[in-house]
């Protein structure tokens, strides 16, 4: 049976390699690397290094881990969807500037290499997406655990807070209130959403062995 510090350093581990989606962005925006290298280098192996650690979890019964891996990825793919709603809602009833999606057919174009208006870039836009939306909540899981739903969503504002840090350095934003009223409320959305369901499902880690 694994120790107490062996199920922490493969937590942290999976808490690395879930991060890894953010990283890809941030590097490719600052010009270390671009996000289709970056991805393909490490992003690919985050995912089967994740896959292994869950399968590794199993194997040892590291079932506070196993919960986490769970609940992460259920929450993040929930909330996500949710996210998604929201702001299509608001673009739909609102009269705004600012397309809520605009963003993810320029991740998609960074990884293909194709124009934005491309089925590729849509694609791989939307698989990335979804991939963030799911690593973030799976990143918040494995640090926090069982905690508040309103934990969150301070974890989800602090998203909020890098994205309107960073958006700008890549999309010309018209109308800045727009921006912010639709990326503020998906958030809050999304980490509503998470907060709740780990909450409910998620175990404390002090429960591990």
């Amino acid at each position: 049976m694994i120790t107490r510090r062996g199920e922490t350093g493969l937590r942290w581990s999976a808490a690395i390699c879930a991060s890894i989606s953010l990283v890809a962005l941030v590097s490719h925006i600052f010009g270390a690397l671009p996000m289709a290298y970056f991805l393909t280098f490490f992003g690919v192996p985050s995912i089967l290094l994740l896959f292994a650690a869950a399968a590794f979890a199993h194997w040892i019964n590291a079932q506070v881990l196993l919960n986490a891996l769970a609940v992460g990825v259920i929450g993040g793919l929930i909330a996500t969807v949710v996210y998604d709603v929201v702001r299509l809602a608001l673009n739909l009833t609102l009269f705004t500037q600012y397309h809520s999606f605009k963003a993810i057919y320029i991740f998609g174009s960074w990884i293909t290499g194709k124009d934005v208006s491309s089925t590729q870039a849509a694609v791989a836009g939307w698989i990335y997406h979804y991939w963030n939306g799911l690593s973030i909540a799976l990143f918040y899981v494995l640090t926090f655990g069982r905690r508040r739903w309103y934990y969150a969503v301070g974890w989800a504002l602090f998203m909020e807070g890098c994205m309107l840090g960073l958006y700008p350095l890549f999309i010309q934003v018209t109308d800045k209130w727009d921006f912010i009223t639709l990326s503020m409320t998906g958030h809050l959305a999304y980490g509503v959403v998470l907060g709740l369901i780990a909450q409910k499902y998620a175990r404390n880690w002090e429960d591990a062995v």
